[in-house]
């Protein structure tokens, strides 16, 4: 018959391994474009950010020293692994800051903010 303390640190061993598995299923930024903290000549033609795993996008919003950005998509419904768009008019010069926020395939709330700046 197996021992108590045995068994118990099996058990132990497989929870471990478990929550561990969960905190490596998080999707992650992997880049940007353009690319945080980068200065860009003239107006960017597209933004974009993408994960290692897939995220449903439920915010991603451009804003800039002329307040928001419009842009030529919105995120849909599902989940993706890389959600690209456009500023619907060009950028003025100035410092600009992408926003967002998703949900990951496990569940939870993922947001970041990445920065750039127009010369």
């Amino acid at each position: 018959m197996p021992c108590l303390k045995c068994i118990v640190r099996v058990a132990l061993a497989l929870y471990l391994l478990l929550a561990a598995t969960q905190l490596l299923a998080h999707a992650q930024p992997e880049g940007s474009l353009p690319a945080h903290g980068s200065t860009v000549n003239g107006s960017p033609n597209r933004i974009a950010v993408w994960f290692d795993h897939p995220m449903r996008l439920t915010l991603f919003e451009v804003s800039g020293p002329r307040g928001a950005v419009p842009l030529s998509q919105s995120p849909g419904r599902d989940a993706l692994t890389r959600f690209e768009t456009s500023p619907a008019t060009p950028l003025a010069p100035g410092k600009y800051t992408v926003r967002w926020r998703g949900l990951a395939s496990d569940g939870h709330v993922m947001a970041d903010e990445i920065y750039f700046t127009v010369r």
